[in-house]
């Protein structure tokens, strides 16, 4: 039996190379490194920056979606073989690490071909012997992680409670604000977003699916390149909120970056996937706009609504001619060119819309609020 005590762990390690012949790594479930064995002086690139940083590179991770080789993984209770060579990477042997049906981690050796008979059992008698380890280190870390998210939860509460929770954590001195995380589409595990909030310098949890950070604000330009960045690396949406000048306010600025989050699901990426709320505010009082009127029964649409009513009914483009008209800035040259029509089409198409449903190009307070409108048709799309 071993513990994870550092030198039980490289005995471990030990063991495992000695069993399979080759140098081999341990990973948890999240792709942090746990230990490694001696002997990776023939290694490769990928091994040496594994090591150095702890867990698997950024530049590395597409390999892993390579055959989906990620989600053979979580799924697998059998050693596999991944060949890289393509890559300027060393093929790897890698036997999945279960306890029960939980996958908790990964046992990786450079191995030059296809695992043996007999490198394959000694794989998974490895596996066997790395099982507890690794389930008595993600249960401690997810306790751990659970006791945290409790305090961060308080934090965002704000008032009194985030006040109280400010002096166990604490957060950085000086103006704060809250970034949310969410995945973009469901992921086979929480390994994208608890890798996202690792990479913050801030206080950091997850709640209800969802990833929170708490970070010191002294630029908020860097701010939110910062968190445009982290949505490049990752993928997840992210939204930042308000700048407070404590902890007593994180409350509004969670409320912030939650809305700028929904707001940009909603917009299903066409908006931007990260943002800060001082740059969606407007979209996202729209948002909230179309819902509260949605649950009264109301359509802010208005003839917006009658229009593309017609369209569906009759199989015509006017709804969608006459918003790409505006988007334009009512060049109907250029309008027509887009919507690969003569000019003289998309005037009749304008003339129509405006014999159908009375909208009127001609007066400016009716032409803003068909250009309201269509905002909001759009922050009603999925």
């Amino acid at each position: 039996m071993y513990d994870d005590s550092p030198d039980d762990l490289l005995a471990l390690a030990n063991s495992i190379a000695g069993l399979v012949g080759a140098p081999v790594t341990i990973e948890d479930d999240a792709s942090e490194l746990i230990t490694y064995s001696p002997g990776q002086e023939n290694s490769d690139d990928a091994r040496v920056a594994m090591i150095l940083n702890r867990r698997v590179p950024e530049r590395y991770r597409p390999l892993l979606r390579n055959d989906r080789l990620d989600v053979r993984l979580a799924g697998s209770s059998a050693p596999l073989y991944a060949d890289f060579r393509a890559s300027g990477v060393l093929p790897r042997a890698i036997m999945p690490i279960r306890v029960d049906d939980l996958s908790v981690g990964s046992i990786w050796a450079i191995v030059p071909t296809a695992p043996s008979p007999e490198q394959r059992a000694a794989l998974e008698e490895s596996a066997a012997l790395a099982a507890p380890v690794l389930a008595r280190r993600i249960a401690r870390r997810r306790g751990e992680e659970a006791r945290r998210a409790a305090a961060v939860r308080a934090l965002l509460g704000g008032g009194a409670a985030a006040v109280e929770a400010a002096a166990e954590l604490p957060p950085a001195p000086g103006p704060l604000a809250v970034v949310a995380l969410r995945p973009s589409a469901p992921a086979p595990s929480g390994e994208p977003l608890r890798r996202a909030l690792a990479g913050l310098d801030g206080l950091t949890g997850e709640i209800d699916g969802a990833g929170y950070a708490v970070l010191p604000v002294r630029d908020e330009q860097r701010l939110a390149r910062v968190v445009r960045e982290l949505h490049d690396r990752t993928g997840l949406v992210a939204g930042v909120g308000r700048t407070v000048p404590g902890p007593e306010g994180l409350d509004r600025s969670r409320a912030d970056a939650d809305l700028v989050v929904r707001l940009l699901t909603r917009l299903g990426g066409t908006g931007g996937a990260a943002a800060h709320i001082r740059d969606v505010h407007l979209d996202a009082l729209l948002m909230q706009t179309v819902d509260l009127a949605d649950e009264a029964g109301h359509d802010p649409l208005g003839a917006i609504a009658d229009l593309e009513r017609y369209d569906r009914e009759r199989g015509t483009d006017l709804l969608d001619s006459l918003a790409r008209y505006l988007a334009v800035g009512e060049d109907a040259r250029l309008a027509a060119r887009q919507l690969h029509i003569h000019p003289n089409t998309l005037r009749y198409r304008l003339r129509r819309a405006h014999e159908i449903a009375g909208l009127d190009l001609a007066d400016p307070a009716a032409k803003f609020e068909i250009q309201l409108r269509l905002r909001l048709r759009a922050l009603r799309l999925p």
